[in-house]
């Protein structure tokens, strides 16, 4: 199974949660997960989360009395909304989303939006709006009417294209704050609401680290909700005997893995697995295979100064002809041209 040659043991946190997972590297630098648990979901969602360093950020605490509105630019990053009391709407062209207190917001592509206590409500440019208010854990807005407060934050990643966690999301995920899996996540918010108005030392990296806690949990309650297929690999890790097979897909995504080998892994028959993973995840394991590889290839991309070839042979092509072929496909545009955007 390992390749020939001295081998050597590493140790690094790898999922939000920090626990050790052992590699094992070869001559030439290839590492392999070793001793992990594939069938545990939690870990491939956390290495997954940790791998794409997505992080995210607090830009306000905000306690609005009607009539207000800020208006929120289309961004490249995802947008989040908490409200912590009373109520506002979520505006988006003609639609409009009540909210209420406890609801959870979650706009994973970024997209242009007002928030307000009235779809009718005028709406005040966000950055404008910060501007105005200057620094401060607590910014107001609006006249003298009816309170509510939210805060705002984003989570932002190092992958240019659209992240493997966020892009399975629809373009709004709202959860209800009545919801029995919002009220597990009020003690997060609880102490992500009094980090962020206290602003002690070091508060910058418990808001981070907390925000990580929000998302897996805003996550786990969307894919919870789905309909079977609904929620693609992410409510696919929920099945054993997918997540298995996911497991050893990422844990040596370079491997020529075949339906056949997955399945003896898994347990399962090649015809069962085949069309229980298309069903749950979306596509083929080989068309997630291939997508896996390249999501790989682009970390390799952005942080090392390999070249091509080897990065091909790192993710399992033999031809740099084929790599960059598949790397257009599933990434939009060529890997030398992927590298440049990365470090520009």
């Amino acid at each position: 199974m390992w390749p020939r040659g001295p081998r050597k043991t590493i140790r690094l946190p790898l999922n939000v949660l920090s626990e050790a997972l052992t590699l094992r590297a070869d001559r030439a630098g290839c590492c392999y997960l070793v001793g992990v648990d594939v069938s545990r979901a939690s870990d491939l969602l956390g290495q997954i989360l940790e791998r794409t360093r997505l992080r995210g950020q607090l830009y306000c605490r905000t306690v609005a009395r009607a009539p207000w509105g800020l208006r929120f630019p289309p961004t490249a990053v995802a947008t989040l909304h908490l409200v912590t009391s009373g109520t506002c709407h979520l505006v988006q062209g003609r639609e409009s989303i009540a909210l209420g207190t406890g609801d959870v917001v979650l706009l994973p592509r970024g997209d242009g939006h007002g928030v307000s206590d009235s779809p009718r409500s005028p709406k005040v440019p966000l950055e404008q709006w910060l501007a105005e208010q200057g620094d401060g854990p607590t910014r107001m807005l609006g006249g003298t009417g009816v309170e509510s407060r939210l805060l705002c934050g984003f989570f932002a990643f190092d992958e240019p294209g659209a992240h493997p966690v966020l892009r399975l999301l629809p373009a709004c995920v709202h959860l209800r704050g009545d919801s029995e899996p919002v009220r597990a996540m009020l003690p997060t918010v609880s102490l992500l609401e009094r980090e962020y108005e206290r602003g002690e030392r070091g508060g910058s990296v418990v808001i981070s680290r907390l925000l990580d806690v929000l998302l897996v949990q805003v996550l786990r309650a969307w894919a919870d909700a789905q309909p079977p297929g609904g929620a693609g690999w992410l409510g696919a890790l929920g099945d054993k005997t997918l997540a298995s097979a996911l497991g050893w897909m990422h844990s040596e995504p370079g491997r020529d893995w075949d339906v056949s080998e997955l399945a003896r892994r898994a347990g399962t028959s090649r015809a069962t697995l085949a069309r229980r993973f298309a069903a749950e995840v979306g596509m083929a394991p080989h068309a997630y295979l291939t997508r896996l590889r390249m999501q790989e290839a682009a970390v390799r991309l952005r942080e090392s100064n390999d070249g091509l070839a080897e990065i091909a042979a790192r993710v399992g092509y033999d031809s740099e002809f084929a790599f960059n072929r598949a790397f257009r496909r599933v990434m939009g545009v060529p890997p030398g041209q992927y590298r440049r955007q990365a470090h520009s």
